[in-house]
């Protein structure tokens, strides 16, 4: 009997089971920017030079110029297509975490930081059509920190003011039973009277279409139900991006713009069938969810900048970001005995961030920099969910919440350049915040926490550096755990957290770096980090028996992480002429005593292994490149107060061939995961908690068919 009850239970947890992907529009910027690369001539040209940048005085240590000449052999579009090419060179385009300042990626345009968050550093550097890029300098050290805070090596382009320069592109992409679904996108820089200008739009459908056979079986391996799912999604995006810029009152003025809207459906279908795996007989039960998402955000940046005669350097930044959505799902069940209530659930959500930031620093040539500023920035999010059963509307417990926190900071940064190849930089910030709940169960909290920063790099020579660093970094928080949330494939419903906390990093890393060649390169990092007030699933309240009656988001406890970063560039001529393979390889540990089971497991969500690996021919004399990239195998945990999911994936493989040889124009082909991918999940349940007897598992073979993407690319 307690095997039936088990099973039924468990049954009634997992009918809808399999993860929807919310954000596709953010996935497809990072996966399209990655490739979009093209061939041309085969001359690199790369001059070395101590001399400071036209553009802003922030003194270089050394610095690789790559002239626009070493280029031509990819045909860029873009300023980002060109930043992906440096040799040896790894882009970080920073984070869209609160606030402006510790979120610096480590590319500078014209010498500054781009004053944007949603677009991001990636956006500015598509907007830049690369026949206005001028050159690329590399700086290792010496590096003002309030434009590239906490980064070692930074890559800075630089523009001409004076042309006039466009690129677009169409693209259409395809997956298995879906149709061919358009792209279209186009960047224009030029001056309009005293302002400098580019403007950029992106308009498109993403489309996504996956199958899996699904088996749950009881704690004896028996199997209860075997179930054949179809999940066909797509993204509808459109985005427009602008910038401005021009001099004012002894300074630059910069402004920068963005209007976005996505509209993400998925629609998720099973057909199951008890005690055996799916066949050609009627199924003995259907469901269907039918999920959307809507989003539509804002962003406007202001930057003014001076620098007076006694290269001191006042910044002074206002930024603000406003986005809305909704998220739906309708759920219809319907076996043999007759269809039961349609259910719904709605959730509104409203977003908003507005930073002021101030900044004062030396800068030029002085061997001493010092920088100090204050930060101050607003924070909110107001959620609504309702659901209904048989058309009957309710409020979901936990669901309206509203979140506001501010949040100050004071800081002092240093940078030291104490020989030519030796540079120290040292930061330290006073944080002070508050966040106010209300709505659910009223809250207010305050924090204080001080943040220190300390790295140097040493350039042993003009191709060998080494760098330290030691950090200690403040986590985000994602105000909607504050908030109850549903999982609509998995019917699984998390509470809210009120009295989150968050997270706290100090890490300590070592990075070599070495360039061998002109495209030869080869990086390593050794880290390790002691994290405080880890955010993992907990149990956040009991029944009168001690079962556990709400589970949700909290700070569960201490970590430790470290590992080992490696990337290499390296030249394959004396094999292939004009070869090039890119290895990027990670290893990683954790340890984490799991307060449920009382003993020591890895941290949620964390991959200990991942390995990719890039290979690109130009053909320079036929004007065309092809290549191939290779992603590993892998496997995380991720750690539910009653269940672990084991997801995993194969090893998947992307082709691309493209030509320049006809009309003045790229054509690109492009076959992502075209040896079939497959990303499995199992779910593992127990009684009550994890520390409980084991009751069964669900185990998801899920297939993702190949997508094909044709892009023919142009400039003006």
């Amino acid at each position: 009997m307690q095997t039936v009850k088990n099973a039924n239970n468990m049954i009634k947890k997992t009918r809808q089971s399999a993860r929807f992907t919310r954000d596709a529009f953010a996935g497809l910027c990072v996966g399209l920017s990655a490739v979009f690369s093209a061939v041309g001539a085969d001359e690199h040209h790369i001059a070395q030079t101590n001399a400071q940048t036209n553009a802003q005085p922030n003194a270089i240590v050394d610095a690789s110029v790559y002239s626009v000449s070493f280029f031509d052999q990819y045909q860029p579009q873009n300023a980002l297509e060109m930043v992906l090419r440096l040799p040896g060179f790894s882009f970080d385009e920073g984070s869209s975490a609160r606030g402006f300042g510790g979120n610096a990626g480590n590319v500078l345009i014209d010498g500054s930081r781009p004053t944007s968050k949603s677009g991001g550093l990636r956006g500015a550097l598509i907007r830049i059509p690369a026949g206005q890029v001028v050159r690329i300098e590399i700086i290792r050290g010496g590096i003002s920190a309030g434009e590239a805070e906490g980064q070692g090596i930074v890559a800075n382009v630089i523009r001409s003011k004076t042309v006039t320069r466009g690129n677009w592109a169409v693209r259409a992409r395809q997956t298995r039973h879906t149709n061919l679904k358009p792209n279209f996108e186009a960047a224009l820089s030029t001056q309009i009277g005293q302002w400098d200008t580019s403007f950029d739009t992106d308009i498109g459908t993403d489309p996504d279409n996956r199958v899996a056979i699904i088996e749950l079986r009881d704690q004896d391996r028996q199997l209860l139900t075997g179930t054949a799912e179809t999940f066909p999604s797509q993204n509808e995006f459109a985005f427009i991006n602008g910038e401005a810029a021009r001099d004012l009152s002894g300074g630059k003025l910069s402004l920068n713009g963005r209007l976005e809207a996505s509209h993400w459906t998925g629609d998720t279908r099973r057909e199951s069938y008890f005690g055996r795996l799916p066949d050609v007989s009627e199924p003995d039960e259907y469901w269907t969810i039918n999920e959307e998402d809507r989003s539509h955000s804002a962003e406007l940046g202001i930057d003014w900048a001076s620098t007076a005669d006694d290269q001191w350097k006042l910044r002074l930044i206002g930024l603000g970001f406003v986005t809305e959505g909704t998220y739906d799902f309708e759920f219809r069940d319907q076996d043999n005995n007759g269809q039961t209530p349609d259910s719904t659930f709605s959730q509104d959500r409203l977003k908003t961030e507005f930073v002021g930031r101030a900044t004062y620093g030396k800068v030029g040539e002085a061997k001493l920099k010092p920088e100090f500023g204050i930060e101050v920035d607003n924070n909110r999010l107001d959620t609504h969910a309702v659901s209904s059963i048989a058309g009957v509307f309710s409020a979901v417990d936990g669901s309206d919440v509203e979140v506001e926190e501010w949040r100050a900071e004071l800081f002092a940064n240093l940078v030291y350049e104490a020989s030519p190849a030796l540079s120290l930089e040292a930061g330290i910030t006073g944080e002070f915040s508050e966040i106010t709940v209300t709505g659910m169960a009223d809250r207010q909290q305050h924090f204080q926490f001080v943040k220190p920063r300390i790295s140097s790099t040493y350039q042993f020579n003009d191709q060998i550096s080494l760098r330290f660093e030691a950090e200690h970094r403040v986590g985000q928080l994602d105000f909607t755990d504050f908030a109850s949330s549903a999982q609509a494939v998995d019917n699984r419903t998390t509470a809210g957290n009120t009295s989150l906390t968050p997270d706290q990093t100090t890490e300590l890393a070592a990075t070599l770096n070495w360039s061998f060649s002109e495209r030869g390169s080869l990086e390593v990092k050794a880290f390790r980090e002691w994290r405080s007030d880890v955010l993992e699933q907990i149990v956040l309240s009991t029944d009168a028996l001690g079962q556990v009656e709400n589970q949700g988001l909290g700070n569960a406890g201490d970590a430790q992480t470290w590992g080992i970063v490696t990337k290499m560039n390296l030249p394959l001529d004396y094999v292939i002429p004009n070869g090039l393979l890119e290895v990027f390889y990670r290893y990683r540990q954790a340890e984490f005593d799991d307060p449920i089971i009382q003993r020591e497991r890895s941290i949620n969500s964390y991959t200990p292994e991942w390995l990719q690996i890039d290979f690109r021919q130009d053909i320079t004399e036929l004007k065309m490149a092809w290549g191939l990239a290779y992603e590993g195998s892998y496997r995380y945990d991720s750690f539910l107060v009653d269940e672990i999911q084991t997801n995993t994936g194969n090893k998947r493989l992307t082709f691309f061939a493209e030509t320049s040889a006809f009309w003045g124009v790229k054509i690109k082909l492009e076959i992502r995961d075209f040896n079939t991918g497959h990303i499995n999940r199992t779910r593992s349940f127990y009684d009550d908690t994890r520390g409980g007897p084991f009751i069964g598992d669900e185990k998801a073979t899920r297939t993702n068919y190949p997508k094909f993407l044709l892009s023919v690319l142009g400039s003006f």
